[in-house]
């Protein structure tokens, strides 16, 4: 039996977007598979747990947290800092063997706790870099995480079996370019790429919003502000969770980035025609190394 059939019984915490596409992956992929969900609520049903059953994405729904000891790999695919607080709730209950990974952006405070909690020998982080401005399993499909990158990051302590599973279930299951890297330089890289951008994104929105009095702005709002601010869209839960828990890299980046805008602010104050141009070259420069522009008859 190949490596990746070693393990039948996959378990999800939390099933949104992510999780639910990473779900759908794993039905798709390896069809007789158990899924697994935990419905935090207890006491009534899960509707969106309850679609994917009946999608025939998961097996079977529980309410008993100690029904994880059944499970192969668990995915904790709620917010940061819900994430990290389950992480103590699992604990008696994870079975030899198994591996715990998550799907949130932030993994230094989750890579701790783990340690502290003496988990570290089960534990591979994982970072799907995709998404969209919607939230929610019923806008969960496999191909979101077709061709992107999905970052790991290993404990120290996690067998190196483990982590090979892992590498495989990213590449032929999920089909997404498996990148792994240290916790730190994670960290460091989301702050700048993804966790910054929603910042100023929903900083412009929220700039635009306090000037508009006779809904002008939001009547000529056309193409470029759309692209500029559509993550402004996704869970403001999910991000304040992302804000505190990347805490100190997203405040560095943040200090850089204001720095350059205090820059550009001068510049233009001064009328300095050289250092405008200059500053929109280097930027167009960079982006297009980054995402090369593709001839119509191409794409």
């Amino acid at each position: 039996m190949d490596l990746l059939h070693t393990r039948k019984h996959f378990g999800f915490i939390g099933l949104g977007l992510i999780g639910g596409s990473v779900a759908r992956c794993i039905r798709n992929e390896i069809p007789d598979a158990q899924i697994s969900a935990y419905n935090y609520y207890e006491t009534k049903k899960h509707p969106r747990l309850e679609k994917a059953l009946a999608d025939g994405v998961l097996t079977d729904i529980t309410t008993d947290i100690s029904d994880v000891s059944n499970w192969d790999v668990i995915f904790l695919c709620t917010p940061v800092r819900t994430n990290t607080a389950y992480l103590a709730k699992l604990k008696p209950w994870l079975r030899p063997g198994c591996i715990l990974t998550d799907v949130g952006s932030v993994k230094g405070e989750i890579y701790q706790a783990v340690c502290k909690e003496g988990l570290d020998h089960c534990f591979v982080g994982g970072h799907p870099m995709a998404g969209t401005e919607h939230i929610g399993y019923e806008y969960s499909f496999a191909g979101l995480l077709k061709d992107c990158y999905y970052i790991l990051t290993p404990t120290t302590s996690v067998p190196d079996e483990s982590v090979r599973w892992m590498q495989d279930f990213v590449t032929n299951v999920t089909k997404s370019r498996c990148v792994t890297i240290d916790v730190a330089e994670h960290d460091e890289a989301t702050a700048g790429i993804s966790h910054a951008p929603h910042i100023i994104s929903a900083t412009l929105v929220n700039a635009v919003r306090a000037r508009d009095q006779k809904g002008m702005y939001k009547l000529l709002a056309a193409g470029g502000f759309r692209d500029i601010t559509r993550i402004s869209s996704s869970s403001p839960e999910m991000w304040k969770s992302i804000c505190l828990a990347n805490k100190e890299a997203i405040l560095d980046f943040l200090k850089e980035y204001t720095d350059l805008l205090s820059s550009m602010e001068n510049a233009i104050r001064d009328g300095n025609e050289k250092e405008i141009e200059d500053f929109f070259a280097s930027a167009k420069e960079y982006r297009d190394q980054l995402f090369p522009a593709q001839p119509d008859n191409a794409k």
